[in-house]
């Protein structure tokens, strides 16, 4: 199991919704905290991005198998009736 520490969550906010690393210093500047280089802003990205990843596949892997699950219970339901 992957750990989160805080740089995987601000790698994760760029990711879901802050953007790139202009506006996460942008961000920063106006809560008055110091600033964080650019490239370490992208390495957080992509670790944070990999792990969404493969959540975001195994969640939609497991969604079609209970869908596919369900469809042959009702197709046997019916066969059978």
């Amino acid at each position: 199991m992957p750990y989160f520490d805080v740089n995987t969550k601000l790698g994760t906010a760029m990711n879901i919704s802050l953007g790139r690393p202009v506006k996460v210093n942008n961000f920063l500047t106006t809560l008055n905290i110091t600033l964080i280089a650019n490239t370490n802003l992208e390495k957080m990205e992509a670790r944070a991005g990999e792990v969404i990843k493969k959540i975001s596949t195994a969640s939609s892997n497991k969604a079609a198998i209970d869908a596919y699950e369900k469809e042959m219970e009702k197709v046997s339901r019916y066969s059978n009736a």
